[in-house]
C-alpha cells in the first residue's frame, strides 16, 4: 500500500513539475532531470540519496526509491530546489 501511494504521489507530481518519468510498478521510479549524475550529487549533499542512471545508458535519469510519506516529501522539494538551480 505505502508503495502504491507512494508511486502515485510522485508521479502526480513530477507531471505538475513537467518531467518526464518511466511508469513502475516497483518500489522505484525513474524520471529525466537533465544532467542525472549533477543532480543525484546535488541531493546528496543535501541528504537525500537517488541513483544515477547514466551507468545504465540513461544519463538524464535518477533512480527514486519510494519511501514513507516524510521521506518521500522530502525528496520532492530537495528535487524541486535542485532543478530550479538548473
Amino acid at each position: 500500500r505505502n508503495n502504491a501511494e507512494g508511486l502515485k504521489l510522485y508521479e502526480q507530481a513530477f507531471r505538475q513539475m513537467g518531467l518526464e518519468y518511466i511508469p513502475s510498478a516497483a518500489n522505484f521510479i525513474l524520471v529525466r532531470v537533465g544532467n542525472g549524475g549533477r543532480v543525484f550529487d546535488q541531493l546528496q549533499r543535501r541528504g537525500v540519496i537517488v541513483r544515477p542512471m547514466g551507468g545504465y545508458a540513461l544519463p538524464e535519469f535518477v533512480r527514486i526509491s519510494i519511501g514513507t510519506s516524510e521521506e518521500n516529501a522530502r525528496c520532492l522539494e530537495a528535487l524541486k530546489e535542485v532543478l530550479a538551480l538548473e
